[in-house]
């Protein structure tokens, strides 16, 4: 047994360190919302790390042990998801979350492997790397289509507008950047001899910190004037709060439309020149049901208005002309046309398998999965005063949909999102947070809305100026700024960090070599 477990765990003094930095990580994330404890969150396994100075395969194990703990303390609602009916196998859920915790569990694995490695964990050198790798490997897990960015570091600081400024230059892996460079430095003021050496990197730390809240501040003060001069949308969000238990039966069907038009016209009545409803928020596929399509065309003809809603839908088309399915939208125009847009980036495993858009066998393997087909790219939909970049449910923590509406003409990004899946749990709060550094990143602003909740307004510089909580129905109707400046990190994305961290590594790689064999 002890054999066993030593193969499986690192050595005895990195073991609680990485465990309680992994639960730490998790309080600075909802429902705990303690962001501010991810600048020394990992500073206990830091500090191990650099005092017991572990062998490749013990570093490897302690990284692991600090994914497991952190995420499955972060994600362990996946298990609660509802209904759980819906899904073929229901047990499944429990071996779905172990392996989705295992997987993410090899990225800070991997970091502190090499960064153990190339630092040769020299304070100094360790510092400059630590911050670079974590970044680098947080770009590599936000991509391609297992790409899961929940936990990213810099989401952390979502609740602190002034620190998190720096993401519209650098964006969330720049936060993370930040936070990790603050958490080594304070590890590195545990570790290092010397008391001048000590007050170093405690300065440091605090310097860092400081210099986020002074360009937070001079940030948020520069974008407040170009906000007032801006001209203005007024925009009411939707939270219509549909029992999920009920929203798909047939003989509802009715009452959800009278309470989709009741909601659109005491929006309309507050001067709304937009109204968003939430991610399939028409229980049908709107071309082959009778009622929804020509009802929410009436009603946005009527009010003169324009309606974003979401939809299921299918289609004949691709190369085959194959029945393909889609987890869509539309902007219903008061002049009669009908402006679609498709999900592009779709959740793996819950709306398809991954590769399933290309090998179609993929398809046929079913545990309760969508099977979505990913939408074709489209420019931004043209509600006639504003262009809306849209962002369904999952699609808000990927910035480079926005990024692509940005370049080509967005003013507003507009999440909406069913999250009563999740239940109540830290789930869609941390949904939730995920979308608010969108609007910082591209400095636009953002609406999300949600079937029953978190529904908000993000200003551009990522205060929430209005939200629904969960299970609430209501209506948030707020003036929005239309503004067209493009941010450092609209125009070049994460490469100028990943260069930057690229030389980084390589410079704390040569000065840990040249300390040694001095």
């Amino acid at each position: 047994m002890k054999s066993f477990l030593a193969r499986l765990f690192p050595s005895a003094p990195l073991v609680f360190p990485a465990i309680l930095s992994g639960i730490v990580v998790t309080l600075s994330f909802p429902r705990a919302s303690a962001g501010l404890l991810s600048f020394v969150a990992l500073v206990p396994l830091f500090a191990a790390v650099a005092r017991v100075r572990p062998g490749r395969r013990d570093a490897f194990k302690a990284g692991f042990l600090f994914g497991m703990a952190c995420y499955l303390t972060m994600l362990w609602w996946i298990v609660k998801l509802i209904p759980s009916a819906d899904v073929t196998i229901p047990w499944l859920m429990t071996p779905a979350l172990i392996a989705l915790v295992l997987y993410l569990a090899v990225y800070p694995a991997f970091f502190l492997l090499v960064t153990g490695a190339l630092a040769r964990y020299r304070t100094g050198a360790f510092v400059v790397m630590a911050p670079a790798l974590w970044a680098l490997f947080e770009v590599a897990r936000n991509r391609g289509e297992l790409a899961f960015p929940w936990g990213s570091l810099g989401y952390a600081l979502s609740d602190y507008p002034v620190l998190a400024q720096s993401a519209s230059a650098f964006g969330v892996p720049g936060l993370s950047f930040l936070v990790v460079t603050v958490n080594a430095l304070v590890a590195g003021a545990f570790g290092v001899r010397g008391a001048r050496a000590r007050a170093l990197c405690a300065g440091l730390a605090a310097l860092v910190v400081t210099g986020m809240a002074l360009h937070g501040r001079a940030a948020m003060r520069a974008a407040g004037e170009a906000e007032a001069a801006a001209p203005k949308l007024r925009i009411s969000i939707v939270q219509p709060n549909v029992d999920l238990a009920v929203k798909w039966k047939p003989e509802f069907k009715d009452s959800t439309l009278r309470l989709q038009e009741r909601l659109a016209r005491e929006a309309a009545a507050v001067g709304a020149e937009l109204v968003v409803f939430p991610e399939t928020a028409v229980p049908a596929y709107i071309d082959r049901d009778p009622q929804f399509k020509p009802g929410l065309a009436r009603v946005a003809r009527e009010l003169g208005v324009p309606i974003y809603i979401g939809f299921l839908d299918y289609r004949y088309d691709g190369p085959k002309e194959a029945l393909n399915i889609y987890n869509s939208s539309g902007l219903f125009e008061p002049a009669g046309r009908l402006q679609r847009y498709d999900k592009t980036h779709l959740l793996p495993f819950g709306e398809s398998l991954p590769l399933a858009s290309r090998l179609r066998w993929l398809r046929k393997i079913d545990f309760g999965q969508a099977n979505f087909q990913p939408g074709p790219r489209r420019a931004p939909l043209d509600a006639g005063a504003a262009r809306l970049t849209p962002l369904i449910c999952f699609e808000s923590v990927f910035p480079y949909l926005c990024a692509r509406g940005v370049r080509e003409g967005t003013q507003i990004l507009v999440n909406i999102t069913n999250d009563g899946w999740f239940g109540d749990t830290p789930g869609p709060y941390q949904h939730a947070q995920m979308a608010i550094l969108r609007a910082v990143e591209f400095r636009r602003p953002l609406v999300r809305s949600a079937n029953s909740g978190v529904s908000m307004v993000v200003s551009p510089t990522g205060e929430v100026v209005a939200h629904l909580g969960l299970y609430q129905e209501g209506i948030i109707t707020t003036d929005v700024p239309l503004l067209d400046t493009r941010t450092f990190y609209a125009r070049f994305g994460d490469w100028p960090l990943i260069l930057f961290s690229v030389l980084l590594v390589g410079a704390g790689a040569l000065w840990a070599r040249r300390r040694e064999a001095g």
